[in-house]
Formats: structure tokens, C-alpha cells, sequence
């Protein structure tokens, strides 16, 4: 179900007027790029998960006429995955640029931020075979991987458009229900999760599970109120207040005076990268002021 809205004037008015509304989509993605880009260049991304998996890659050692274990010793090698996370690093760089300057009529930069779609795809898909196939791994990352092609459609066909609205929905709803699935146990919950609110609010193990679970059914809560029209401003609001808060969770937690240049290097990226989980419900409010009550037919 996709809230109608047509632009309510017949000379496309209405969409110019909400037009800016596409910076906050620029803005996201502008950090989440960079967040990538120094997870690359500092941290490193489990791509060797994929790379070194026979399931995935078993063909290109038998196109090359190696055996697997020729190819993972002497051409899938260390040093090359390596080289090749460092490059994507820069490439990441790329796009937070291309995220910020890209225009409607340019076809290269669009092209470039639908790279940076599939570069966020592979990403993710790569942290789902590390993490042992763990399918809400994958859906959780759909906020991310989607908010490039919903920057694409906003400047292509307008923030208020139905393909604009529609494809910014799903992001949404796949960022807010995989993490309503590990939150309310529907999923072996990670024991980052555990750690990150014991750090902020100091509770106990029980009082740790109790907020867990509330977040979780807090999350399905919105995925559902957002086609709503009576609620879909508060849960747009409260989905935009979870997105800021679960991001900067990672280096209030995190950082320390004690460590050096402060677990900056270590946290600060981790925030700056989830910024399409704020940025997409913000759009969202905005971009569906005014609309017309949805249309079921």
C-alpha cells in the first residue's frame, strides 16, 4: 500500500516545492559512503567470507583451470583481497561526492550512485555469509543499499513520487524488520546488541532483555503504523529518533578518553554509515505532508 501522492498542482508545483527534501537523502548517503570508505581503508570488510567460499567462487577457479586450493593460495591471496578493500576504500570517497553533487540530467553520476548500491550490496552480502547465512543480517542492510537508488528516483521523477515513495518504503521497512527480528529474538540476538544498551544504560541482564524486546516490538510497530495515515507521523518521528539514537549508540558506548584519538578511528564511521537509518524516516516525513489518504484499489 503506497500513500497517493500525486503532485496536487498540474504544473509539477507541489513536487519542486518538496524538491529539497532530496538533501536529506545527499546528506545520508554522503556519511554512509564515508563510513564505508574508512571501514575499508581501516578496519576491512569480510569479503575473503565470499572470495574464499567454494559454493560462491568454486566456478572461477574451474574457468582459470586451477584447483580450489591453487586458487586460494596463489590467486585469491591475502595480500590482493587486501589491495582490492583498500581500492573499494577510495571508491567509497567517490561516492560520498558523487552523493552530494549528483544531478538530475547527469547520467554518470546516477550511474555512479547505482554502483555504490551494488558496491553496498555486495557488502552486505558478504557479512551475511561471515555471519553464517543469518538472513535478517542481509535485510537489515536493505536501508543502506536502497537509499542510493531513492536518491536516483528523487532526482530523476521527484521526492513525492509513487516509485520514489514506494522504493523508500521498503528501505525502510527492511531496516526497521531486520532489526526487529535479531531485537525481539526471532533471530539469535547478537551480543553487540547486548553490550551496546548494558553500556548505556547500565542495566542488568533482565532489564537488558525487557528494552531488547521492547525495541523490537517497537520496531514492527512503525513498519506498520508508516501506511497509516493517522500514525504515520509519530512513528515516522520516533523511527527517525531510533535511527539517530541506535547510530550514535555505537561510539557513545565505545569511546574513551583512555584510548587513543579517543576509539574515534574505531566507533565514529560505525555511526556515520547507519545515517540512512535517520535519514530514511526523515524523508519520509517530509516527503508525505499533505498526501492524499492511501489508494487501495
Amino acid at each position: 500500500m503506497v500513500p497517493d501522492v500525486t503532485p496536487l498542482s498540474p504544473n509539477n508545483q507541489d513536487r519542486d516545492a518538496f524538491q529539497w527534501t532530496a538533501w536529506i537523502l545527499r546528506i545520508g548517503m554522503c556519511c554512509c559512503f564515508i563510513g564505508w570508505a574508512w571501514q575499508h581503508l581501516r578496519w576491512g570488510v569480510p569479503y575473503d567470507a565470499v572470495l574464499w567460499h567454494p559454493d560462491y567462487l568454486g566456478w572461477l577457479a574451474q574457468t582459470l583451470s586451477v584447483t580450489w586450493e591453487t586458487y586460494v593460495a596463489q590467486i585469491m591471496t591475502d595480500r590482493r583481497i587486501l589491495l582490492g578493500v583498500r581500492t573499494l576504500g577510495v571508491v567509497y570517497l567517490v561516492m560520498a561526492g558523487i552523493a552530494l553533487t549528483a544531478k538530475r540530467n547527469s547520467r554518470t553520476q546516477l550511474v555512479g550512485l547505482a554502483w555504490g548500491s551494488a558496491l553496498l550490496a555486495a557488502a552486505a552480502f558478504s557479512k551475511y555469509v561471515d555471519a553464517g547465512h543469518a538472513l535478517a543480517t542481509l535485510v537489515e542492510q536493505g536501508g543502506q543499499i536502497l537509499t542510493p537508488v531513492v536518491l536516483i528516483l528523487a532526482l530523476r521523477r521527484g521526492v513525492r513520487d509513487r516509485w520514489t515513495i514506494a522504493v523508500a518504503l521498503v528501505a525502510f521497512w527492511a531496516t526497521f524488520a531486520g532489526h526487529g527480528v535479531y531485537a525481539i529474538g526471532w533471530a539469535p540476538t547478537p551480543g553487540r546488541f547486548y553490550a551496546l544498551v548494558h553500556a548505556i544504560f547500565n542495566s542488568g541482564p533482565d532489564a537488558t532483555e525487557r528494552l531488547l524486546r521492547t525495541a523490537g516490538i517497537l520496531d514492527f510497530v512503525v513498519c506498520v503504523g508508516v501506511v497509516i495515515p493517522m500514525l504515520r507521523p509519530g512513528c515516522l518521528a520516533y523511527a527517525t529518533l531510533w535511527g539517530l539514537l541506535t547510530s550514535l549508540a555505537r561510539p557513545v558506548a565505545g569511546m574513551s578518553v583512555q584510548a587513543d584519538w579517543w576509539g574515534a578511528d574505531q566507533f565514529l564511521h560505525e555511526a556515520m554509515l547507519r545515517a540512512p537509518h535517520a535519514c530514511l524516516p526523515l524523508f519520509l516525513w517530509f516527503a508525505l505532508r499533505r498526501c492524499k489518504p492511501p489508494n487501495i484499489a
